[in-house]
């Protein structure tokens, strides 16, 4: 958007191309789909106003950092598919005979790579954590330097999708 328009033009700008979506998605001119409109456009368009910031955009180069990681570490995850899957289809069948599976939290100690230590790196390690179905990571806390992660059912596979092993 122009730098030349005011902040209040451009959460403007936000509102009104946030509503012209809205309502071609939702196909009616109902008072109570409208008001959740303009609700969901506010969200949307003062959201939008806190996360642009000034400067060149630096996303593309961090992540393009990411791909040293190298193949073997960056499949690991879609390759845990199949193993996971099987995983919970055992899960499945003991519930189905009475015995519930327990799920549980796990924290681990997390020192990223230089690659990782982005906003990029610590997205990429939360959205390929989460790809398995037998985990969800919750999310990396570089203060504290840990990851934690919810496993539907435990097993001993480390928890950093993207560590060195």
């Amino acid at each position: 958007m122009s730098a030349h328009l005011p902040a209040g033009g451009r959460w403007l700008v936000r509102w009104v191309l946030l509503m012209v979506l809205w309502l071609a998605l939702v196909d009616t001119q109902q008072w109570p789909e409208l008001t959740a409109g303009a609700v969901a456009a506010v969200i949307g368009a003062t959201i939008g106003g806190l996360i642009v910031r000034t400067g060149q955009p630096k996303t593309l180069v961090k992540s393009a950092a990411l791909l040293r990681l190298g193949p073997r570490r960056l499949s690991r995850p879609v390759v845990r598919m199949a193993a996971d899957t099987g995983i919970l289809i055992v899960a499945l069948a003991r519930t189905l005979t009475g015995r519930r599976p327990r799920g549980s939290f796990r924290v681990v100690r997390y020192a990223p790579d230089p690659p990782r230590r982005s906003a990029a790196g610590r997205a990429l390690t939360e959205i390929w954590g989460s790809l398995t179905p037998n985990r969800y990571v919750i999310g990396t806390d570089e203060e504290e330097g840990v990851l934690m992660v919810h496993e539907l059912v435990r097993t001993d596979e480390p928890l950093d999708p993207l560590g060195e092993r």
